[in-house]
């Protein structure tokens, strides 16, 4: 499984209001800016909700900013929830991100550098911050530290990276070896950060140039002494100019992905300056092309982004123009197919025709080079196929109550995937790279005298191996269908303490256990395939046993993409994502009492019910 040889720890998403202390230049090109204030400690929100100690415990957590819309009189920002935050949904909120550089829990202050170039609501507010002022936060959400199982680390990073690599310097395990790389405008830009022993700093003088317009990072690290044993690669700055590294690290140096981290903290575009503010962009002209990449994912554009994601045209590219031979070849697929995709791409602004006979990606086109978005839409996924059958089977669905998947394809979308190696391969992979983020908080919720388990659903594997680190005395057992035991056992490898059983939800358990925990796929059914789940749970439990529901709930919290996954759940299986009350019922018709409800990880809920009414 590609899990990150970082060790991750996850906790409840908090937001507080913090003053700033002091002002200080680290350099010319930096601006270090030190908050504090009472709401670091723990507390409770105005809004009655408890609000967590801050926490930031690795070398790059990142947390939001908010800062003031110029159209507003205050900064727009989120209130606290339980475990999770709220966020406005307003097109004037305005956000940024950035790395905690310092954290000191004793002093209660937290530095904060600022990059000093470019016109942006953060750039500005840092110039103008003063002593005194208040400013609204949201996070950290998890904290990562140095890689595990590792020979030696390579860090690089432009100066918007800097903030994270001087934190990891000043962390450095003792003994641990690494090479360390610095994009930076010019010599005077450096700063004093130490160097331990089995470490190499370089610096890296753009002398002019524009940030995120070199190969000074890429060049750097091509010529680099590319030392023996594991390496754990980590890369961060300008996105378009890290797609080259990332694909070196992968491709020719071989690196699996959980030996790479390559994130763009920022990306190069033309920003319209505000006739009132010189030091402000024009929100109303200035486009966010990410934003511009999410509207084209809609039907036509949405689904010549998905084919141009399977047959790899952003790796044809290679970030370089192209002519429509060179690209076919690179992609081998038909030349007048290929054409008309790559002439509607023009057309829609994703691609641009130089005149020349050579056509390139444009900004928003790039995003194409992100792995995410393309594991998302690529029509040979999981996600993409879930994706294109709950949308056939949805007006069947919404007129009638149940959609048409199987009539049209002959069998079920479930069972098309249990029956293809590739995605079935796909879907337990992705839930197992989720999952990181949520089971050792989940397991943390397992009482520690609960000793077996049945485990079933989403994940299953992730989970039981979190029971079984966070109680030693426990014994797990997982309940897939055949052909998912195999995958799971090869992701997760063999545990003296975890077993597995053929079977499904539906299924009774043949011998009792103290717990039973259902993941996520109660979605995937209908309330009475649901309320016949919780039975068979309660059937199979010792007495004073647990069931423990956990997932997502459809609250006030829920977005636009929440209520997407539950119509695609609902055309393809009959159920869907549920609201807390539709959760009670469930509870209530297969005769448990109601259950203890608790906010897990990132807003994801855990229900516990003990015993049942009979």
């Amino acid at each position: 499984m590609a899990r990150s040889l970082r060790p991750i720890e996850v906790f409840p998403i908090t937001t507080r209001y913090l003053t700033v202390l002091r002002v200080t230049d680290v350099s010319p090109g930096m601006r270090r800016v030190t908050l504090g204030g009472e709401q670091l400690q723990a507390h409770v929100a105005a809004n009655g909700y408890p609000v967590a100690a801050f926490r930031s415990d690795g070398v790059d957590d990142e947390f939001k900013l908010m800062f003031k819309h110029p159209d507003l009189e205050e900064a727009l920002g989120p209130s606290q929830a339980d475990g999770v935050v709220n966020w406005p949904r307003d097109p004037k909120l305005l956000m940024r991100t950035y790395t905690v550089r310092r954290w000191d829990p004793v002093a209660g202050e937290i530095d904060v550098d600022f990059v000093r170039h470019g016109v942006g609501p953060a750039s500005s507010w840092s110039y103008r911050a003063e002593p005194g002022e208040t400013i609204q936060i949201a996070g950290p959400k998890s904290s990562s530290g140095h890689p595990e199982d590792a020979d030696w680390t390579l860090l690089a990073g432009d100066e918007t990276a800097l903030p994270a690599i001087g934190r990891w310097l000043e962390n450095w395990p003792a003994g641990e070896r690494g090479q360390v790389f610095v994009e930076i405008a010019d010599d005077s830009h450096r700063q004093d950060l130490p160097v331990p022993a089995g470490v190499e700093l370089t610096w890296l003088s753009r002398d002019g140039a524009e940030p995120g317009t070199t190969t000074l990072l890429f060049d750097a690290i091509r010529a680099a002494d590319w030392w023996d044993g594991k390496v754990f690669a980590w890369v961060a700055g300008e996105t378009l100019t890290l797609t080259p590294i990332r694909r070196w690290l992968r491709n020719e140096k071989g690196l699996p992905k959980e030996q790479v981290e390559v994130t763009g903290y920022w990306r190069r575009q033309e920003v319209a300056v505000s006739e009132g503010d010189a030091s402000l962009p024009d929100f109303e002209a200035t486009e966010d092309e990410r934003d511009r990449f999410d509207e084209l994912a809609e039907i036509a554009p949405g689904f010549a982004l998905r084919v141009a994601a399977t047959i790899g045209l952003a790796t044809a590219f290679d970030a370089s123009p192209r002519t429509l031979d060179e690209l076919v070849t690179k992609t081998g697929a038909d030349r007048t197919g290929l054409g008309k995709l790559v002439r509607y791409l023009v057309a829609v602004g994703v691609a641009e025709d130089l005149g020349d006979g050579r056509f390139e990606l444009t900004g928003v086109g790039r995003e194409l080079e992100d792995d995410h978005h393309v594991d998302e839409l690529r029509l040979d996924g999981v996600h993409a196929q879930r994706e294109l059958a709950g949308m056939l089977a949805l007006l069947t669905a919404v007129r009638t109550g149940r959609g048409d998947d199987t009539h049209r394809f002959g069998k079920s979308f479930a069972q098309r995937v249990a029956d293809d190696a590739a995605l079935l391969t796909d879907r337990l992979e992705h839930e197992a790279e989720t999952a990181v983020y949520f089971a050792d908080a989940l397991a943390a919720k397992v009482p520690s005298g609960v000793s077996t388990v049945v485990v079933a659903g989403e994940a299953s594997g992730s989970y039981a191996r979190a029971l079984v680190r966070a109680n030693p005395g426990a014994r797990v057992t997982v309940v897939a269908a055949p052909s998912e035991i195999e995958i799971l056992r090869r992701i997760h490898g063999e545990h003296e303490r975890v077993g597995y059983v053929p079977g499904s939800m539906l299924d009774a358990r043949p011998e009792p256990v103290d717990a039973i925990l259902l993941t996520g796929r109660l979605n995937e059914l209908p309330d009475a395939d649901a309320v016949h789940v919780l039975k068979q749970a309660a059937a199979g439990l010792n007495p004073g046993g647990r069931i423990l529901v956990f997932g997502d709930v459809l609250d006030e919290l829920a977005r636009d993409h929440d209520f997407e996954d539950d119509l695609i759940d609902f055309a393809l299986s009959g159920g869907g994502g549920r609201s807390h009350e539709e959760y009670l019922a469930l509870f209530d018709a297969a005769g448990f009492e109601e259950p203890e409800r608790t906010t897990v990880g990132w807003g994801l809920t855990l229900y516990t019910s003990v015993g049942s009414t009979g």
